[in-house]
């Protein structure tokens, strides 16, 4: 059992908002049509623009930002790293985060590397690393 064709009534006050939306609408491609609405503040589901990765790695929405992820977030600790230098990180540049806590993204907590000063670090922390295992401190 359902409504007949022009059994159901919508309230004024509906009909009056979504003649409004159709209005702002018009002549603008399907795609565009939702994204005012759906993305960013516009989304019910927004939470201030920041979330975190299952690394702890905190995202930032910045959708005008020249390097995005998935074309709408920066990683923090990369933006507090371009606000401190005044300046865009170029894609071969690593911010490292000195105490291991990925979240933390004080600019004392973060330093720069070129990708592969940035593997030599990681490799002499593993090799001092293993060459301590085992061993009984006294």
């Amino acid at each position: 059992m359902g409504f007949k064709k022009g059994e159901y009534k919508h309230s004024e006050e509906t009909i009056k908002k979504m003649s409004e939306f159709q209005k702002l609408q018009k002549g603008k491609p399907k795609s565009e049509k939702f994204k005012q609405v759906r993305m960013g503040s516009g989304n019910p589901n927004w939470k201030g623009g920041k979330r975190k990765d299952v690394n702890g790695y905190v995202y930032i929405y910045m959708p005008n930002h020249p390097f995005t992820y998935k074309g709408h977030c920066v990683l923090e600790h990369r933006f507090v790293m371009e606000k401190h230098l005044g300046r865009t990180l170029l894609p071969t540049e690593v911010v490292h985060h000195i105490n291991g806590i990925t979240d933390d993204n004080r600019i004392e907590n973060l330093m720069l590397f070129t990708n592969g000063e940035h593997v030599k670090l990681h490799q002499l922390k593993k090799n001092s690393n293993s060459k301590n295992k085992g061993r009984r401190v006294r």
